[in-house]
């Protein structure tokens, strides 16, 4: 675990300086309405960086960055004149078209270039976990110089109409924008100026503290990210992206709690689980009444929890089978698992194995995952025919069961039939 957060807090810190700057023009973006503005500048960005790559420059070079720079700059002339034709066409259309027909040029570039997919991922998702204090020492002093260059400007930059203000305001989000993109590409940069923007602005007023919820709730965000990429081998830009979305979510949920009357919170926040809960169980009677040999998730999860369920609807002798095919493959599991242990303790002793050794071990392992897949089988063909047959009985059991749940006002309406 040490080993980890030493390889991965560079990267962290990166994100950090990228929250810091991008929730401030996130509050900035909302308050102009221009939700989309940086999904579009990002994109003209990465057309930028497109050119260079099909230009034969490397993907972090200083070329591929002026180009990325130099569209942006062009794009931020566009959007400052996009202000004064919002009078008739809205300003976010504009911005989304800017953005489609940059995300389309760029997908003409690559299409037939070696390598086009990959760049095309890595313009989407980026690699964050590459940066480190190489790209904090060119960024920090960007973002802080911009970040000033608002601070005293902020009166000038407020106010809207003045073509020049536009473009400043564009133009300088443009170079943060462009330096963001080549770190951690679209999606996240999307990410960290709207959500932690949207929490800040969510439950407070004034600017000083909506940039320091945005902050804190970005900072928590994003190492939330990484650790679950750690935890689960994932991806990290993706994992941060998918981090922010439940992060906004949980803030949602919670605002009615804090900002509103929490009683009334309280009972449509049960009475909206007990509509999804009663939801799920009648999909599940539903779906078991007409393909009870299919996939049962509701199911599943309960047997997984509780598997005397099981014996509920197995007859004696389905019991058996299903329990003999459990302890089989769980032998074959054992089984296998000690021969990668094997091997891999003969790897970190230092012993090597001989090849035939090996390809025996990998027969084995395969001989082995086939033997479990066959077991598998069998139990699912065993719990698909039990459900088969008792499909009458408890699909209606189930049903009544999710009317029981649903908030239905039964004594009203028990009422109602009894007059």
């Amino acid at each position: 675990m040490i080993e980890a957060i030493g390889f991965i807090w560079p990267s962290f810190l990166v994100a950090v300086c990228l929250v810091g700057i991008h929730a401030y023009f996130g509050i900035q973006v909302l308050a102009r309405n221009v939700i989309f503005v940086d999904l579009a500048l990002a994109q003209i960005a990465a057309l930028g960086a497109t050119v260079a790559f099909m230009l034969g420059h490397g993907a972090q070079s200083l070329a591929t960055y002026g180009y990325s720079l130099g569209f942006t700059m062009l794009a931020a002339v566009l959007l400052a004149f996009t202000r004064a034709w919002a009078v008739r066409v809205p300003q976010e259309a504009l911005i989304g078209v800017i953005y489609v027909v940059a995300a389309a040029a760029s997908i003409l570039l690559i299409d037939r270039a070696p390598q086009g997919a990959e760049h095309l991922k890595q313009i989407l998702t980026g690699n964050i976990l590459t940066s480190g204090l190489s790209e904090i020492a060119v960024i920090v002093p960007l973002y802080l110089a911009i970040g000033l260059l608002h601070f005293l400007l902020r009166h000038r930059l407020a106010k809207s109409g003045s073509l020049f203000w536009e473009f400043v305001f564009y133009a300088t989000f443009g170079m943060v924008v462009t330096s963001s993109v080549a770190l951690a590409g679209v999606l996240l940069v999307f990410s960290f100026l709207i959500i932690p923007a949207a929490i800040g602005v969510m439950f407070a007023s004034t600017l000083t503290r909506q940039l320091a919820i945005g902050w804190v709730a970005g900072i928590l965000t994003s190492a939330a990210g990484f650790a679950a990429s750690f935890a689960f081998d994932l991806p990290t830009g993706a994992a941060i992206v998918c981090a922010f979305g439940a992060a906004l979510a949980l803030a949602g949920l919670a605002y009615p709690f804090i900002r509103g009357d929490r009683v009334a919170a309280v009972r449509t926040t049960l009475s909206a689980a007990r509509w999804v809960v009663a939801a799920v169980v009648a999909g599940s009677a539903i779906e078991l009444l007409i393909a009870p040999r299919a996939d049962q998730p509701l199911l599943d999860m309960l047997e997984q929890a509780a598997p005397s369920l099981r014996h509920l609807y197995f007859t004696r002798a389905e019991a058996a089978a299903y329990q003999d095919a459990v302890e089989t493959a769980e032998r074959h599991r054992l089984a296998a698992e000690q021969l990668i242990e094997q091997e891999r303790r003969s790897r970190t002793q230092g012993e090597a194995m001989d090849e035939t050794t090996v390809q025996r071990i990998s027969s084995f392992l395969k001989s082995y995952a086939e033997m479990r897949k066959g077991e598998q089988f069998v139990m699912g063909e065993v719990r698909a025919r039990a459900r088969e047959r008792i499909r009458w009985a408890a699909s209606p059991a189930l049903l009544v069961i999710a009317l029981l749940l649903a908030p239905l006002p039964w004594r009203r309406l028990f009422a109602s039939v009894t007059r």
